[in-house]
């Protein structure tokens, strides 16, 4: 389980506290510089923990050099931030936009599998069939029989990305689908270009309905949810799994469970896929607060959600697709200056309130019947709601 403060023992508590007294000043400066660069190229996610770099056998320096490189800047940790506060890193919100302390790498209010997993919506691990491979970018072919992740095989995975992004511009990229003028993708595409944007709470396509990317999105985060209360067990072949989203978007695999968050890791993961589940539903809930996934209403309606003690918080207008979108002016919406903007002195932003109420759930093991109608409040529609589109504001030019 995650470690709160409140349940640390006075002396590690008192020295946690007294590291980041001296670690706050230094994250300071560095959030200055990183708020002050221009976000112009496109954004990989962020650099993982030091348990990632073991996992993996790349270090943070080498991964950046490779960033560098191919020109493209590396994220701020976000949501990793996000949920570092959300689980007991010490900040206050009438401070949050200058106080960067829970940004910093490795801190231990969270452990490194909910991190892994609060990153896989982005960096999911995949695998090529044979005939995929042929994706070169400076002179590099993807090594199509090992696992696939930007730590691994960051020429590969960056050419991959770019040809998704090109290619979503003239056809669908799907998975399962056999339907006439479709790409097949791979997890990874397909979850930023194509089916799977529902992982972001995004629509796939534009003119969908928000009803419909709503369903999807439940869907997704009540089968992870499952996963991370461990009412579906790893080994479980998602086609079997009763949830219409999984199947249409994987029914037609032979993956476990297992697979589909871990693959390429399931030997040392496997005991903690549950903390990794649990990750990716922040993932997906906190992108739903970011102003190119998701359009809310100005001001929350008020009350609580139903059946519970939590805030209702403002409602969907809109679900945004990625395609058409100025990836530069998307990358805008997920910082952390994006984030802080809307905080108060009283008051976390939502991102950050809703990522607390959904710890206190997992740290009590609730099951997906206890945590279903928060989870629904947090994607309840307008009432006056639009069909999808890339947003005005983020619209390609």
């Amino acid at each position: 389980m995650q470690v709160i403060p409140s349940k640390m023992g006075r002396g590690l508590q008192k020295s946690l506290l007294s590291a980041l007294a001296v670690a706050r000043p230094l994250a300071l400066v560095a959030g200055a510089l990183a708020l002050s660069s221009a976000a112009m190229a496109f954004q990989i996610a962020p650099m993982g923990s030091a348990f990632e770099s073991k996992l993996t056998n790349e270090t943070e320096d080498s991964l950046a050099d490779v960033a560098g490189r191919l020109g493209v800047l590396i994220k701020g940790r976000v949501h990793e931030e996000i949920t570092q506060i959300a689980m007991g890193c010490p900040v206050e919100p009438a401070n949050l936009a200058q106080d960067t302390t829970c940004s910093i790498r490795d801190l231990p209010f969270v452990t490194p599998y909910v991190i892994y997993g609060v990153r896989w919506n982005d960096l999911p691990p995949f695998k090529l069939l044979p005939d995929e491979g042929n994706c070169t970018y400076l002179g590099k072919s993807c090594i199509v029989g090992q696992t696939i992740r930007f730590s691994t095989q960051p020429l590969c995975w960056y050419c991959l990305f770019k040809d998704a992004e090109k290619k979503a511009q003239i056809k669908p990229i799907v998975g399962c689908s056999k339907a006439p003028g479709t790409f097949h993708g791979n997890v990874m595409t397909r979850s930023h270009f194509g089916d799977l944007q529902f992982l972001h709470a995004m629509a796939s396509e534009e003119g969908v309905h928000p009803g419909a990317t709503r369903a999807k999105v439940l869907d997704w985060l009540e089968f992870a949810w499952k996963v991370s209360s461990r009412e579906i067990k790893p080994d479980t072949f998602l086609r079997d799994i009763d949830n219409a989203t999984l199947k249409e978007h994987f029914g037609c695999t032979q993956w476990r469970v297992s697979d589909l968050y871990i693959l390429g890791h399931q030997d040392k993961l496997l005991p903690y896929l549950h903390h990794v589940a649990f990750g990716s539903v922040l993932h997906t809930v906190q992108d739903s607060f970011a102003g190119a996934h998701s359009s809310r209403e100005a001001t929350p309606p008020g009350g609580v959600c139903k059946d519970t003690a939590f805030a209702q918080p403002r409602r969907i207008v809109e679900l945004h697709t990625y395609g058409a979108q100025d990836g530069g002016l998307h990358d805008e919406q997920d910082t952390r200056d994006a984030m802080t903007r809307v905080s108060a002195a009283d008051k976390w932003p939502d991102a950050v309130e809703a990522t607390r109420n959904l710890a206190r759930f997992y740290d009590d093991r609730a099951k997906w019947t206890d945590v279903q109608p928060y989870m629904q409040c947090l994607f309840e529609l307008a009432d006056e709601r639009k069909d999808s589109s890339p947003g005005e504001p983020y619209r390609r030019r």
